[in-house]
C-alpha cells in the first residue's frame, strides 16, 4: 500500500481544503496479476442444474445459482424488440454516472449527485441510448409493489407472475403473499453497483435475462470488516468497491469470506437477506428482473457501522449530494 500525501496551499479556499481533508483517500494499486487471477482464488457461489436443489437452497437460505435452460416464458421473450413493442412508451427513470459507479463514497459530491439524478424518459428513448454507464434501476422501476401490479407494466407481469405458487406452475418458487416488490433493470456496460445490501432485508431472486453480470457477495458475518454507512433513505453501503480497485487485501488477510459468481443469460441467483453484494454490469445491454420477498427463516439483522470520523462524514457528504441532485442536469 502506498501512502498518498497531498499538500494543500494555505491560500486554498476553506471549502476546497475541507473537501480534500475529509474525502481524499489512500489508493491501493491493483494486483498486477489482474482481476481474473485474483477472483480465481475466491469461493464460487454454488451452481446447480436441478430445480429441486435450487428450491432447497432457497428454503435453507443459502446462496445458489440455477443454471439451466430457460424455464419461464419471460426469460425467452424479454428482449429489446419485445420491450419496444409492448412497453416502449412506458415512463422510466434514467440514471447516469460520470464514473459508472452507483454510489461511490470516494467520488466528488457533484458526481454522486449526477448519479442520483433520475431523468424521466420513455423506455424507447432509453433503448436508443448506446452510452456506457446508463442505468434503469429496478429500485426505480417496480412492476409490482404494495401488493399491486403497476399498470404500465401489466403485460410484463402476465409473464413475471409465473414464478408464484398461485400460477400453479411446476416451477413456482414463492407465494404472492411473501412477495414485496418486483423490479425491472436495464443497463449498459461499465456500471458498478457499489457494495450494499437491500435495506428491506428481503431475500432476492435475480433473473439474468440478457447480458452478463459479475457479482461479489459477502455473508452477514463479514459486516464488521466492511465499514458500512448509510445516508437518508439509501441502502446500507460499504467502502469496499470491488477487488478490481485493489481492495483484495481484505480477502487476502482472510477477514472476509466472499463468494463470487458470473451470471449469464438464463441464470437465476438467490441472494439471502442481509448479504452485501457488489455488482458489475458487463455486456452492452443487460436485462434483469429482481424479486424481493420475505422468507420465514430470514432473521432481521441490524448493521451498526463502526463509529469513526469517516463513517460520520460520508453520510453527510451523501446527504449533500442528495440535495444537490435536485438541481444538477
Amino acid at each position: 500500500m502506498a501512502l498518498v500525501v497531498i499538500s494543500i496551499p494555505k491560500r486554498t479556499c476553506w471549502r476546497n481544503r475541507l473537501e480534500v481533508a475529509l474525502f481524499v483517500r489512500v489508493m491501493v494499486s491493483p494486483n498486477e496479476d489482474g482481476f481474473a487471477d485474483q477472483t480465481s482464488t475466491l469461493k464460487q457461489v454454488r451452481v446447480v442444474t436441478s430445480f429441486t436443489e435450487f428450491r432447497e437452497s432457497i428454503q435453507q437460505n443459502t446462496p445458489c445459482v440455477y443454471s439451466q435452460d430457460s424455464i419461464y416464458t419471460f426469460q425467452d421473450i424479454l428482449d429489446e424488440s419485445w420491450l419496444r413493442k409492448h412497453a416502449g412508451q412506458s415512463k422510466v427513470g434514467l440514471r447516469r454516472s460520470p464514473t459508472g459507479k452507483f454510489i461511490d463514497p470516494s467520488d466528488s459530491i457533484l458526481n454522486i449527485a449526477k448519479s442520483l439524478k433520475a431523468k424521466e424518459i420513455s423506455l424507447n428513448e432509453f433503448l436508443d441510448l448506446k452510452q456506457a454507464g446508463a442505468l434503469l434501476s429496478g429500485t426505480d422501476t417496480y412492476i409490482f409493489t404494495k401488493n399491486e401490479v403497476v399498470e404500465q407494466w401489466s403485460e410484463l407481469w402476465n409473464y413475471a407472475g409465473e414464478i408464484l405458487h398461485e400460477s400453479g406452475g411446476e416451477h413456482s418458487l414463492i407465494s404472492k403473499s411473501a412477495l414485496s416488490t418486483v423490479g425491472f433493470w436495464l443497463s449498459r456496460n461499465g456500471i458498478q453497483s457499489m457494495t450494499h445490501y437491500d435495506d428491506s432485508l428481503d431475500n432476492n431472486l435475480n433473473f439474468q435475462i440478457k447480458g452478463k453480470k459479475e457479482i461479489l457477495m459477502f455473508p452477514p458475518q463479514d459486516w464488521k470488516h466492511l465499514r458500512t454507512f448509510k445516508a437518508m433513505s439509501m441502502h446500507p453501503f460499504s467502502f469496499f468497491d470491488g477487488i478490481k480497485q485493489g481492495n483484495f487485501n481484505l480477502i487476502q488477510q482472510r477477514k472476509c469470506k466472499p463468494q463470487i459468481v458470473e451470471l449469464n443469460e438464463g441464470d437465476i441467483l438467490f441472494i439471502p437477506s442481509g448479504w452485501f453484494h457488489f455488482v458489475e454490469h458487463i455486456d452492452d445491454l443487460n436485462i434483469n428482473m429482481t424479486y424481493w420477498f420475505k422468507h420465514e427463516s430470514a432473521k432481521k439483522r441490524i448493521i451498526k457501522p463502526k463509529q469513526s470520523l469517516r463513517n460520520i462524514l460520508i453520510p453527510l457528504k451523501l446527504s449533500v449530494a442528495f440535495l444537490l441532485s435536485n438541481f444538477v442536469s
